[in-house]
């Protein structure tokens, strides 16, 4: 059984309380996405999500759900035949990272910065 408040809490841990698509501050009711998605085969793990507010996820015009080939060439969505770690995800500071299971970011291009 998936612990979902102990991966929310590294999740949002490891992007200091920012949206990992548009960048600004996430409240309480933001949402769990699976950049590999669970019908794709994607997991309950730290390198396979990412803190979205629920416009970015699926509710708002540029959501990675309604924008679905703009989100994986950014590596918020992960094709089926990658893995999530192999994939790298664009930040909106302009670093390019690669997620951990550990719940860490191992950086490939540093941005500027939250």
């Amino acid at each position: 059984m998936t612990d979902w408040a102990n991966l929310r809490e590294q999740v949002l841990t490891r992007c200091a309380g920012y949206c990992e698509l548009c960048g600004f501050g996430l409240n309480d009711t933001f949402a769990l996405h699976h950049r590999k998605l669970r019908s794709r085969g994607g997991k309950d793990t730290l390198d396979n999500l990412i803190a979205l507010h629920h416009e970015c996820h699926n509710l708002g015009n540029n959501a990675v759900h309604t924008n679905i080939k703009k989100a994986t060439e950014s590596g918020h969505i992960v094709p089926r035949h990658e893995e999530p770690f192999n994939y790298p995800l664009h930040l909106p500071n302009g670093s390019i990272v690669r997620l951990t299971v550990e719940g860490t970011y191992l950086v490939e291009r540093e941005g500027y910065g939250w």
